[in-house]
């Protein structure tokens, strides 16, 4: 707000950073109050700041000379912005529909965009909020870096424009109510304290990811976020957003609302922790119903402020948890060192509170850590305790009966029963805890001592279940070791690792399943024997192990080595007997894994037209096993699976069109019945979302009519993966199947030419996959299939003739696979990925 003219004038004053800082903010102060109908004078500032008398007496007159004529003319008596008479219907594209809202910086608008008939927000800005050409500069430059943005709790801003010298930015319409109405409205009842984190943590993940991205908002506040219908909070009004990447220092960036400014912005000093302060002291209004700072008059906010004269959150609202407060507290510390450095880190504290874990904020002892773990997860906690007190009891009974030997040669024979016993007990507790954590608790009562080998242990696994499950390994070694001649012991540890590397599997940790799967073929070749595990139990785990680690490496796209290990696997189970129905589940298994190779490999097979002979023959195979098995009533769930697949496959290879039909409404059909048998069967649900979903668009959907068949075919996945998502709401892989569904169907809507479908599609696969990022930014395939999404949205933009959305989308899927770790940038993925962005930047 000071004027270059003042700083020419006086090249002392313009290095005193400080002191224009402060003048900066009265001078804003003076001009709202001027602007609301209020005529303050001068030297009533110069008299209440005598420090400041001369800047102020030099910067007021010439600021008021330039804002008079534009505030008497475009400015109503509250301070509010107007059109200064005009009345606008539509700007250019946009026709307006009603106003929505209004304030200081301009007037927020409905608008319907007809070229791609969608419902926007347009928020107009009168020209006092252009002083000059360099202002409207910094404002679209501004607008660009907010517009580059995209995150699900970030109100994208779709473009700008400019109509009859009037400026406006083009939003997304959010249909809710902004934090502060709601507090207006209900006062303290206005949030809980659990919803208060929950839409903390939402802020706190939009700051995260802008920051990460170079661009700091600098007016977090109540009125800046919108809570929407589904309770999802959406940060907007970047028009004050700055990008570090142009302005490193963010010196002299003295700009948003004086009530929610952290002490060092009076200063000119400006990070990322001044916007991680404001979020602050949105969750302190949240829980207390009113603001930190009350004051009205500019210089006692401004004292308050800088002596952080903040009433503690106890005494407005005395029954807030301890960790919410600790955290509150922390990110207003009116020191920036004090408080936390990162949003990530106000992020991850506030999902340990939600979760009941202890938060960094503030250190918990190591007793109230374990009452804490306890509390989340009672059963798990009694069934480790069991654990640890029979292994104890275990070794103290065989160091007991190792001294009583010594002692005692008659009471040997008791001793070693004794331990035995102990052992059996020990390991019954093992195998306990192992089925608590991998077991979803929907289907713990089905599972007997003799379980499918099928199970699919967890549709909704986390880390935590992967390290307890890791952490009984060593357990198992140990009661191996003290009993080398117990097979039960080397039994139970190899399923335990299966079932912990199908949790790995599907947490994205494909390499760590690898890993445990080698070892628990290590262990089955060098100690299966020794224990005297019978080579029938051997070769069924065996070709156990080999399965799982076949469908591992298809994932990895390891081709050759998945092939060798489904060879394995029918190696090992075409030794066991017919009369084995786990063995000759596993021999199928392995049959259904040769003939149906995962879409990269059948896409490499069909482009070197190799004959689909061999495949047709091991789905044969598999399909004659299936059905003895299916007629046996035996593991059903994953028979029904595994039909289904044999038929998918079959359909594929089919040239026929009527045979390629019959045999894909034949896979559905067995699903679908199976489903009338166990509507609460999650995996034959999830095998039915697949087989709906298994649309080549490339080499199936040519026609319109096609087209149209496809559609409804993956609008029927979408309604049965609903079905699931209620079920398992944060499940990972549900939401996965959900992007490459949309993409489809995006797909689909871009070749009949309706880039308005093509585009909701789209951006709604975009937003979930975002989600997943930002869930597990380590996950490779999380990225790559971002980067593909953004490609696919490059191609649309360039059909619309969007050149600069399309470079935009580019240059996001290029970051999301340069955010990939150096370890995994050779995954062939990961090359595979870049090649198709590098050939879309380079055509």
């Amino acid at each position: 707000m000071i004027h270059p003219d003042i700083a020419d004038s006086d090249d002392s004053a313009s290095d005193d950073t400080d002191i224009y800082a402060i003048v900066d903010v009265l001078a804003s102060d003076f001009i709202a109050r001027y602007r609301s109908g209020d005529r303050p004078t001068i030297e009533e500032y110069a008299i209440r700041h005598p420090e400041l008398s001369e800047p102020i007496r030099r910067v007021f007159p010439l600021v008021l000379s330039v804002e008079k004529v534009k505030v008497d003319q475009q400015a109503e008596q509250d301070g509010s912005a107007t059109l200064a008479g005009r009345l606008i219907e539509r700007l250019g594209d946009f026709r307006l529909v009603r106003e929505i809202g209004r304030g200081g910086m301009g007037i927020v608008y409905e608008a319907m965009q007809e070229s791609l008939m969608r419902t926007v927000a347009i928020k107009l800005l009168p020209k006092q909020s252009l002083l000059d050409d360099e202002a409207l500069a910094r404002f679209q430059h501004e607008a660009k870096t907010a517009a580059a943005m995209h995150h699900s709790n970030i109100v994208p801003i779709f473009g700008t424009g400019e109509n009859d010298g009037t400026h406006y930015l083009v939003m997304q319409l959010v249909r809710g109510e902004s934090i502060d109405k709601r507090i207006a409205a209900s006062g303290t009842e206005a949030f809980g304290f659990r919803e208060t984190a929950q839409v903390g943590r939402q802020i706190a993940d939009a700051l995260a990811y802008s920051h990460a991205n170079g661009v700091l908002h600098r007016d977090i506040k109540p009125a800046n976020v919108l809570i929407d219908e589904n309770g999802t909070a959406q940060v907007t009004d970047f028009g004050l957003a700055r990008n570090t990447h142009d302005d490193p220092t963010m010196t002299r960036a003295l700009s948003g609302s004086p009530r929610y400014m952290a002490p060092e912005r009076y200063r000119g000093q400006s990070d990322a922790r001044c916007d991680i302060y404001a979020l602050g002291l949105t969750l302190y209004e949240m829980v207390a119903g009113i603001p930190a700072f009350i004051e009205s008059d500019p210089h006692p906010l401004m004292e308050s402020v800088l002596q952080h004269r903040v009433k503690p959150l106890s005494s407005l609202r005395g029954n807030i948890p301890l960790d919410l407060k600790t955290i509150i507290t922390k990110a207003i510390s009116p020191e920036p060192a004090h408080r936390y450095q990162t949003a990530a880190e106000l992020r991850d504290d506030l999902d340990r509170y939600l979760a009941d874990e202890p938060i960094q904020a503030r250190r918990t002892s190591a007793v109230a850590r374990l009452f804490r773990w306890c509390r989340r997860n009672p059963k798990m906690a009694m069934a480790t305790t069991i654990a640890v007190a029979s292994l104890v009891l275990a070794t103290l009974a065989s160091t007991g009966g190792w001294l009583m030997t010594s002692a005692a040669n008659r009471r040997t024979s008791a001793a070693l029963r004794q331990s035995e016993q102990t052992v059996d007990l020990a390991l019954q507790s093992l195998d306990g805890v192992v089925d608590m954590v991998s077991v979803p608790a929907n289907n713990i009562s089905d599972v007997g001592l003799e379980e499918s080998a099928a199970t699919t242990y967890s549709l909704n696994p986390s880390p935590h279940t992967a390290e307890v499950l890791q952490s009984i390994q060593p357990l198992y070694e140990r009661l191996s070791q003290q009993s080398p001649t117990r097979p039960d012991i080397v039994e139970q540890m190899i399923r335990a690792t299966v079932r912990l590397a199908l949790i790995q599997r599907q947490l994205g940790q494909t390499s760590d399943a690898i890993e445990s799967l080698q070892h628990g073929i290590e262990v089955l070749r060098t100690r299966g024997e020794t224990a005297g595990l019978s080579k029938n139990e051997s070769q069924l785990l065996m070709a156990r192990l080999q399965n799982e680690l076949g469908d591992v490496y298809a994932v990895e796209l390891r081709f050759d080595e998945s092939e060798q290990a489904f060879d394995s696997a029918l190696s090992a189970a075409s030794d066991l007997a017919k009369s084995n129905t786990e063995g000759m589940l596993q021999l199928a298994r392995a049959h259904v894994g040769l003939g149906d190779p995962p879409p990269q490999r059948r896409r490499i097979e069909s482009q070197a037209n190799k004959p689909p002979h061999q495949r047709r023959l091991h789905l044969r195979a598999a399909d004659e096993l299936l059905e003895t098995l299916h007629q046996s009533n035996t593991n059903a769930s994953q028979v029904v699976t595994l039909r289904a697949r044999v038929r998918l496959a079959q359909s594929r290879i089919e040239k026929r069109p009527a045979a390629k039909r019959a045999k894909f409404e034949s896979a559905i059909e067995i699903l679908r019945q199976q489903l009338d048998v166990s509507p609460s069967d999650t995996t034959v649900r999830y095998t039915l979302v697949e087989a709906l979903a298994a649309v080549n668009l490339r080499r199936e959907v040519q026609t319109k009519l096609q087209r149209s068949e496809a559609a409804t075919r993956l609008r029927e996945a979408l309604a049965e993966l609903e079905t699931l998502q209620q079920q398992f709401p944060d499940t990972p892989i549900f939401g996965v199947s959900e992007v490459h569904i949309r993409h489809k169907l995006s797909n689909i809507a871009r070749t009949e030419k309706d880039f308005d479908e093509a585009n909701h599609q789209l951006q709604k696969a975009l937003a979930i996959q975002s989600t997943l990022v930002d869930a597990a930014p380590e996950n490779l395939s999380h990225r790559c299939w971002r980067a593909l999404l953004y490609r696919s949205l490059a191609e649309i933009c360039n059909l619309q003739g969007n050149q600069d959305a399309a470079g935009d989308a580019i240059a996001n899927a290029a970051a999301d696979i340069n955010a990939i770790s150096p370890v995994n940038r050779d995954h062939p993925f990961v090359v595979q990925t870049r090649q198709i962005i590098e050939a879309l930047s380079n055509p």
